[in-house]
């Protein structure tokens, strides 16, 4: 239907090349590059991997070692996006079950269904979408439902093993329980990490 527009019809030929019609597979490149302009990747952590800068402070050094090992935030959070969509080719997408809590006290498990709700499956009860953590600094309030309020909580949350290693009842929990036993000196400096992570204003393309 796009296509019957003039307008776009023109751009994917000068794209694409002349014909009738196009495929799906170069809708979604269409449509990738434009998104791929919706963030600048002028980020600290962009521009150290592009080797543009080595201004990467000890302690974010440290965070980004905790953040591709001890914390286990990679098995997730996967690089270079940062969210749960699995490179190379961006197509799937990881959900996970992590226990999240229903308010910041950690008392009780959030009733919210998650993929449930769509297949009931039990093994998706409780499961979300891995978002990306870039920009994590200015994000608050976090998880699915906003129960915490700073990086911090949402640090001790995982260093405790999520809503199991918190004593919820949660058979299929997609995150170890047990407890990443990360000091306080690691938890800050993942946080100084994660904000390495945050774009500068000025250079992001809208």
């Amino acid at each position: 239907e796009v296509l019957t527009d003039s307008t776009y019809f023109e751009a994917f030929k000068e794209v694409f090349g002349t014909r009738r019609s196009w495929t799906n597979e170069e809708t979604i490149k269409a449509l990738s590059a434009y998104i791929s302009t919706l963030n600048g990747f002028s980020s600290k952590f962009d521009k150290n991997m592009r080797g543009e800068a080595n201004t990467f402070t000890p302690e974010e050094q440290l965070g980004l070692n905790l953040f591709m090992g001890k914390a286990l935030c990679a098995t997730c959070h996967f690089m270079p996006l940062t969210s749960g969509t699995v490179p190379p080719f961006f197509t799937d997408t990881e959900k996970e079950v992590i226990g999240v809590p229903e308010t910041a006290a950690n008392k009780e498990l959030d009733d919210d269904l998650g993929f449930y709700f769509m297949y009931e499956e039990p093994i998706q009860l409780g499961m979300f979408k891995t978002p990306t953590v870039r920009n994590a600094e200015l994000t608050a309030p976090y998880m699915h439902n906003g129960v915490y309020e700073s990086l911090e909580e949402v640090i001790d949350f995982y260093n405790k093993g999520g809503g199991g290693g918190l004593g919820f009842d949660l058979p299929h929990q997609t995150l170890p329980f047990d407890n990443l036993e990360l000091t306080a000196e690691e938890q800050q400096a993942l946080i100084a990490f994660l904000k390495t992570l945050t774009d500068v204003p000025e250079e992001v393309v809208y």
